[in-house]
């Protein structure tokens, strides 16, 4: 039997600066859970609390201690590796947490979305800094018993945490907990101080418990959906009360007692996924001498993390996970009942208990689930159309209830046709709602078959029964169900089954029972049926089963690939149950239970014990078998399809700008090119430039960035003044980590002016304005699938964040919008079965901000990432991929184009031109710029946590000075602390004014909670100090400034000196002749003659 995987989360004391960085700069799952939990803090907190545990003037010995970064970064940490082993295969079947670290394992665990919780530890932090008085902690080295024993230890301090039989900890205030510790260095005992600024698990911080449980008042906790087992009274957990987490950081932890209590029952493999391995250390600790267990750890303080990352898949290449196994036991199977099974009263208290999800079914169905199970009063319960979605309900019902009772899921799960359905919401497949959707829709379609019938066969072998129907003409008929060895369901046309009776009574079977159903379901009969299902599912996707599924189609384990096309087949296909328990019986000691009303599979499984042998089955991993799709325009390159009768010697068709891209993303916007200009912070990309782009057949978005939300309804009051006749047009949405009510404000307004096309530009995750703009246009057509009015581009130049726009919105958020009445039940239902974006810009390395992506690299890797993304959720429409970056040359656009690209987008040549609402004075000097006159600078909206914009430097200082101001950031925590010298310069040379005069320019614009968190946070100051030269460089640049001319911030890539130097010589060399539309369809119509003459070039070919 394999050990069952723990995985321990530690808490505060166990962080350090630095922590997890390797697996931060090596490891893609591992950064994008920290950057998309980092995103949560700062909106909580205005900050990012990477930028102080990543601080490049900070060493791993230095003290990290300020709770309100230390908290998050440890849960943060230890989420963002748990990603990493689960995206590996390895999952956890218990999450241990001890203190803080059970916030990380509730989340692992799913008791509620990571980022609530991740709030919740914030929240903590907060109330700790604004109600509690300082105190500290210290480790003891020796048997707990001291503590009692000792008067000066139990009188001065409090026991808080016993973590093995010769290690405890105690807590106080900082003058009791020195004296303690020169107390019990002199007797000899060792001892360790640590890093922590408040004295957790003590009365110290009782001053927060009135406005902490104030705050978990609101909340509400799930079933642990993996077993939870807890260090607060050493028990597995079934579920969490109320204060569950006042208690975690109050009470005393007791690890001894929660592993003592695992280790009752058998071995496991431990994996501590805190930041310093304590946790495996003290496990070890714990452990029987005669235990197999053993305990590993992955992030330490001597920067082994890839190496134990890589250790640790090695040790679980040849097991398997996730059996949820332990020795001794036999292992457990939930089998649900189908149609048959249904009977008055089932159900019974069990809506009483699960009074939500009752409520939801109700919604769905449009009646009273409890009113039909318990009473029936129209007597309908026997009805197809009832039957399903309530013999479904009933069994969910029941499967939750068994996991509250037992605190723990079963390895497999099989269900008996309908039945099948509740195994697949066990195993997490779909959610209970998609689950009676879809149950909902097969029982009316199967209800409505007409003219078929069925029959129960006992008493004869699947021979014998195949021999009848084939020697006596009944081959009409087909097998439905093969429910044991010698009873089977025959299905067929009505007259042919009431004609097989006497033939199979005469044969010598023991029972022939007709059977009162309309319709021959699991046969060939149901085609019609199939087909609408089938129809219907296209707008669900499937989630990662997290529980083996026996499906009654095959009798095997089902594939993640199958989930959909075993749904749809199953509905003509016989149910293959006799071969599906011995499968089981086949894979060792097994108990089966029935989860659900009556017995009837109970007994099914009883005769198939008695009568058949084990199904052994020799299990491979076969490679997923790749669909070929084709699509109506594969992106961008010319896709020539070899057909048999082709003639090899016919010349291609010559490309023409009309040609270039993928011609249904023309035809969806009204374009006449495949051509894109970009969106350019504060109005460069202006009205002007949006215009002339649509009055051009292409698209241009505003540069609403920036701009105040007045500014922004003006712009678009003109754009569709002089655009009333549907041609093409955009606006930008900026996202605004720093305040999330502005991306809302500009989504409102987009809504209320019915602006039908964003550009979703700086995302690192799918925000509540995105979905609010998402969700307000959708409908339901009229072929069943659903159509967004309102369209998103989505400017991306990483994976992780590309797979968030490629997927639907996140559940958890989009339920918080149907709390907070922002998004209707509708609209929620709908947002499911679409992706977060139309259209998907990949940005390589370009001006303004900038990942320093490399086309060649990011667009084969998107393209991939979207058809993977296609093929896992269904979607009906092709999602576009569009290049940006680097694109100011025909050259640049064909490669762009031969990489597969349906459209492109330029942004630093547009800058250049008469629309651009920039200054001359700017415009001068780009249109002077070569491809090496650019500089990679810091980026003052994200300027702590260190990101880059790209900019012109060629006779310009604010490259230097920017940098050097952000080398001065990371080196002091306050403007005091910079020497004399320097702060002169700044204040003359970059600043032309004093510290102060900028301190008062900001209070006029700065919000309040900045300004106050400004006085309080002295580094936070210098921040806002230096991103006010940031903002003023750019708005200098923007006016034209002469005086301060070499302070313009101008954003600006290579791409544009590669055009300046293609219309070197030209009409349009000098700017003032540049018109943006003009140079969209040079630019198009270059790149096709271009592309004509390679491919000429490189077959050979001539004109």
């Amino acid at each position: 039997m394999e050990k069952p995987v723990v995985f321990m989360f530690s808490g505060q004391g166990s962080q350090y600066y630095q922590m997890g960085r390797d697996l931060f700069e090596q490891n893609p799952v591992f950064r994008k859970w920290l950057l998309r939990l980092d995103e949560k803090v700062h909106s909580l907190i205005g900050e990012s609390v990477l930028a102080q545990l990543y601080d490049d003037t900070k060493r791993r010995d230095d003290i990290f201690d300020r709770t309100l970064y230390t908290h998050p970064a440890i849960f943060m940490v230890e989420y963002a590796l748990a990603q990493v082993l689960m995206e590996s295969g390895i999952k956890p079947d218990y999450c241990l947490g001890s203190s803080l670290g059970e916030f990380a394992a509730a989340a692992v665990s799913g008791t509620m979305p990571v980022e609530e919780l991740l709030q919740l530890v914030v929240e903590q932090a907060t109330l700790y800094e604004t109600y509690c008085q300082k105190g500290s902690m210290l480790a003891i080295l020796h048997n707990p018993d001291l503590y009692h024993q000792d008067p000066l230890l139990h009188q001065n301090s409090e026991l808080v945490a016993v973590n093995f039989d010769s290690h405890f900890v105690i807590a106080g205030s900082s003058h009791q907990l020195q004296r303690m510790e020169d107390y019990v260095k002199g007797k000899g005992i060792i001892c360790q101080r640590l890093p922590v600024s408040y004295a957790f698990h003590s009365a110290f911080i009782d001053p927060a418990e009135p406005h902490y449980r104030d705050v978990l008042k609101h909340k509400s906790f799930g079933i642990p959906q993996i077993p939870f087992v807890s260090c607060v009274n050493g028990e597995i957990m079934k579920e969490l009360p109320a204060d569950y987490f006042w208690q975690v950081v109050r009470k005393p932890m007791q690890l001894p007692k929660a592993v003592q209590e695992l280790e009752k029952h058998q071995s496991y493999i431990y994996l501590d996924l805190g930041p310093a391995g304590n946790l495996s250390n003290f496990t070890k600790r714990n452990l029987r001498r005669d235990s197999q267990s053993e305990c590993y750890s992955i992030i330490t303080p001597f920067k082994k993390d890839g190496e134990n990352i890589e250790r640790i898949k090695q040790l679980f290449s040849n097991k398997r996970l996730n059996t949820n196994r332990e020795e001794g036991r036999k292992m457990t199977t939930y089998v649900f009942p189908g149609q048959g099974s249904q009977i008055k009263g089932m159900g019974g208290s069990l809506f009483d208990e699960f009074p939500e999800i009752t409520a939801k079914a109700d919604r769905i169905l449009g009646y009273s689930i409890k009113e039909l199970c318990l009473n029936d009063p129209d007597k309908q319960l026997s009805k197809t159309q009832f039957t399903q979605p309530a013999l479904y309900v009933v069994n969910a019902l029941s499967y939750l209830k068994k996991v509250k009772e037992t605190g723990k899921k079963p390895d497999y799960v099989a269900g008996h046709s309908l039945g099948e359905y509740n195994a697949l919401f066990a195993s997490g497949a779909f959610d209970f709602e998609t689950g009676l959707h879809l149950v909902k829709k097969r029982g009316e379609l199967m209800s409505q078959a007409v003219g078929g019938g069925m029959a129960a066969v006992i008493g004869f072998t699947l021979e014998q029964v195949e021999r009848v129907l084939h020697e006596n003409d009944l081959t009409s008929i087909d097998i439905a169900n093969h429910n044991s060895p010698s009873q089977f369901v025959i299905a067929g046309r009505k007259e042919d089954i009431e004609r097989a009776n006497p033939i199979f009574q005469e044969a010598g079977v023991k029972v022939y029972i007709p059977l009162k159903v309309s319709g021959a379901f699991h046969s060939r009969y149901m085609s019609d049926a199939k087909q609408r299902f089938e129809d219907y599912l296209d707008q669900f996707a499937f989630s990662s089963m997290t529980i083996p599924v026996i499906s009654n189609v095959h009798a095997r384990l089902y594939k993640q690939s199958d989930v959909k096309r075993n749904l749809i087949e199953q509905i003509t296909h016989p149910v293959k149950w006799n071969d599906s328990i011995r499968y089981l019986m086949g894979l060792g000691e097994n108990e089966i239970e029935e989860v659900g009303p009556g017995t009837v599979l109970t007994k099914l499984v009883t005769t198939i014990r008695n009568e058949a042998e084990p199904l052994i089955v020799e299990e491979k991993e076969e490679k997923e078998e790749k669909e070929t799709i084709v699509q109506e325009a594969k992106p961008g390159f010319i896709a020539v399809q070899a057909e048999e009768k082709s003639n090899s010697m016919e010349q291609p068709k010559d490309i023409t700008a009309f040609s270039l891209g993928n011609q249904q993303f023309k035809q969806d916007y009204k374009l006449k090119y495949p051509y894109v200009a970009g969106a350019m912070y504060k109005g460069i990309s202006s009205e002007k430039l949006v215009i002339k782009m649509g009055k051009a057949g292409m698209m241009g978005f505003f540069g609403s960035g920036g701009l105040q939300l007045d500014r922004i309804e003006r712009a678009i009051q003109q754009i569709q003044r002089e655009l009333q006749h549907g041609e093409p047009y955009g606006m930008n949405l900026l996202h605004h980590p720093s305040d999330p009510t502005m991306e809302e404000k500009t989504v409102d307004l987009y809504l209320a002016y019915q602006v039908r096309v964003i550009e979703a530009s700086a995302f690192m995750a799918i925000t509540p304005a995105l979905i609010i703009y998402r969700a307000k246009g959708l409908k339901r057509g009229m072929n069943g699938y659903v159509e967004a009015a309102n369209k998103i581009f989505a400017k991306v130049s990483q994976p992780e964040v590309a797979e968030a726009f490629l997927s639907p919105a996140p559940e958890y958020l989009i339920e918080k919008l149907v709390q907070e009445q922002k998004l209707t039940r509708e609209e929620a239902s709908l947002l499911r079965e679409v992706p977060m974006a139309d259209e998907l810009t990949v940005e390589a390395d370009s001006g303004g901000n900038t990942d320093h992506g490399v086309a060649s690299a990011l667009m084969p890797a998107m393209i991939r990432l979207r058809d993977n993304m296609m093929q896992k959720y269904g979607y009906r429409k092709p999602i576009r991929i569009g290049a940006a970056g680097g694109i100011g040359t025909p050259e640049a656009a064909a490669v762009a184009f031969m990489l597969g690209a349906d459209y492109i987008v330029t942004g630093s040549i547009n800058q250049c031109t008469v629309e651009a609402a920039t200054s001359e004075s700017v415009k001068d000097s780009l249109q002077l710029a070569n491809v090496q006159d650019t500089e990679y600078a810091p980026a003052g909206e994200m300027f702590e946590m260190g990101a880059k914009i790209q900019v012109l430097k060629k006779g310009l200082f604010f490259p230097a000075r920017a940098n050097k101001l952000h080398d001065l950031y990371r080196q002091y925590n306050s403007l005091d602390e910079i020497d004399e010298k320097t702060k002169k310069q700044l204040q003359e040379k970059y600043f032309k004014r004093s510290f102060e005069e900028v301190y008062e320019q900001m209070k006029t614009t700065c919000p309040p909670q900045e300004l106050k968190r400004a006085e309080r946070t002295p580094k936070y100051k210098m921040a806002l100090l230096f991103k006010w030269y940031f903002n003023r460089c750019f708005d200098w640049a923007l006016d034209g400034a002469e005086s301060y001319k070499v302070d313009y911030q101008i954003y600006c890539g290579p791409a544009l000196g590669s055009f300046n130097q293609w219309v070197k010589g030209t009409a349009v060399e000098n700017w003032r002749d540049r018109h943006v539309e003009q140079i969209g369809e040079m630019l198009i119509k270059e790149t096709a003659n271009l592309l004509n003459q390679r491919i000429y070039v490189l077959t050979g070919s001539s004109k």
